[in-house]
């Protein structure tokens, strides 16, 4: 890959975004989003993901556009786009029809260049997706002959978005080509801006199984302890004092119990079945654990309603706060969020039902929430964003006497509740 080529990255997203930024500091790249408003956003260096800081978004060897004629002449794509899973649960490859369409249409229109382009996937996908799916696309939109004019690569985005510990920087990174040739050029690229080092995958379906395996697992054993959760729970034993008992032995591996949601442990699993479908297989055990975790936040709920009965009071007559409505902590990302799904649930069978999360404008504010005199019949926190773990002293001070508190994200040390007149529970 010559350092005087351009690369576009197409969709800036949590994923795109800090990876054209990487880039960028390596090659000329552009960043592409069919949004002119993100755009327009990002040029003016504000990104509404609150992950990128406003002096990273004017690096020199970084432009945006929504203008998709500059992928004309790119030597390199990297698709970005999300694919979420229908109603249904079936794979949802809109997105990534649309961005291959505009890929071979660029292609069509520059037919001619000094090397062969290289255009690689970071999309979930299941296996055989990037061959089977977007590269026939690409040459029926552009007219030139998969793995001769054109060639394809898959490297599935492993960035912990909202940790700072595991960066694009800092994670081995996942690359696979259609030819050896793709493969040398697609980690020579992600070499220079993945510090840990990269992992030539043999072939791009065994990186598009990497993808979602990873994923796949961490669904099955986040179900596992939340089953084994509300198992102990029933029989009046702390859970999280079992899991560290049993974290003593060398080879137990330890997961926090809680809602699953976002756009990659609840949707890759659905990504493998049905690849396995493709194949005829019926897959039992993924979709064991990916059931649990959807009907957690029911088993919640109904727990939070039982607890409040259990002081004397109504369900129907009570008020009830949930701390936190995104999918995840310290991000600002709401969709699939399970925190939202459960203040859903609640609205319909308490008398009221308010919920504060940072990143959301809501009516509640910070300073509104800690220094009123309101309180609640029960607090519930959903979600363990960093303010919530400084004001937690102040959130057992918002349940009323003999209320009830939750705690969904293990923030709550025994001495900080020890003085307090609450009911408490954690997973």
């Amino acid at each position: 890959m010559s350092e005087s080529k351009q690369i576009v990255v197409v969709g800036l997203g949590y994923v795109g975004l800090p990876l054209a930024l990487a880039l960028a500091g390596e090659f000329p790249t552009v960043g592409f989003d069919s949004d002119p408003v993100r755009i327009e956003q990002l040029v003016d260096g504000f990104d509404r993901n609150l992950e990128i800081e406003s002096q990273l978004l004017s690096k020199n060897n970084l432009s945006f556009s929504s203008d998709e004629s500059v992928l004309d002449g790119a030597e390199m794509v990297v698709v970005t786009v999300p694919t979420p899973v229908t109603d249904d649960k079936r794979p949802d490859l809109s997105m990534l029809e649309r961005a291959s369409a505009m890929v071979g249409r660029s292609l069509e229109r520059n037919p001619v260049r000094n090397s062969v382009p290289i255009i690689v996937y970071e999309s979930t996908t299941y296996p055989g997706c990037t061959e089977e799916f977007c590269g026939p696309i690409i040459a029926q939109e552009s007219g030139l002959q998969l793995g001769i004019d054109f060639l394809l690569g898959y490297s599935p985005e492993r960035t912990n978005f909202g940790d700072a510990e595991h960066t694009l920087e800092s994670i081995t990174k996942v690359v696979s080509g259609q030819t050896d040739y793709a493969s040398e050029k697609i980690a020579e690229v992600y070499g220079k801006i993945a510090k840990a080092g990269v992992h030539r995958a043999s072939g791009i379906k065994v990186a598009e199984a990497a993808k979602v395996i990873e994923n796949v697992q961490r669904d099955l054993n986040i179900a596992l302890f939340n089953e084994a959760a509300m198992i102990f729970d029933r029989m009046g034993i702390n859970s999280a004092s079992v899991f560290e008992a049993a974290g003593t032995k060398w080879n137990f591996q330890r997961y926090q119990p809680g809602l699953v949601g976002g756009h990659c442990i609840p949707v890759d699993p659905y990504y493998l079945t049905y690849a396995a479908e493709q194949v005829s297989y019926d897959a039992k055990v993924i979709l064991a654990g990916r059931r649990f975790n959807e009907e957690m936040v029911n088993l919640v709920a109904d727990k939070v309603t039982t607890m409040i009965e259990s002081t004397g009071r109504l369900a129907s007559e009570s008020s009830v706060l949930v701390l936190g409505q995104t999918f995840k902590a310290n991000v600002a990302d709401f969709r699939n969020s399970k925190a939202k799904t459960l203040y859903s649930i609640l609205l319909g069978s308490c008398r009221s039902v308010d919920s504060y999360d940072p990143y959301e404008d809501t009516s509640l504010s910070n300073d509104h929430l800690f220094e009123s005199d309101v309180k609640y019949d029960a607090v519930i926190l959903a979600v363990g964003h960093g303010q919530f773990i400084t004001s937690a002293r102040k959130i057992v001070d918002l349940v009323e006497s003999n209320g009830v508190l939750v705690d969904l994200a293990d923030v709550f040390a025994p001495e900080i509740i020890s003085n307090s007149d609450v009911n408490f529970w954690k997973l």
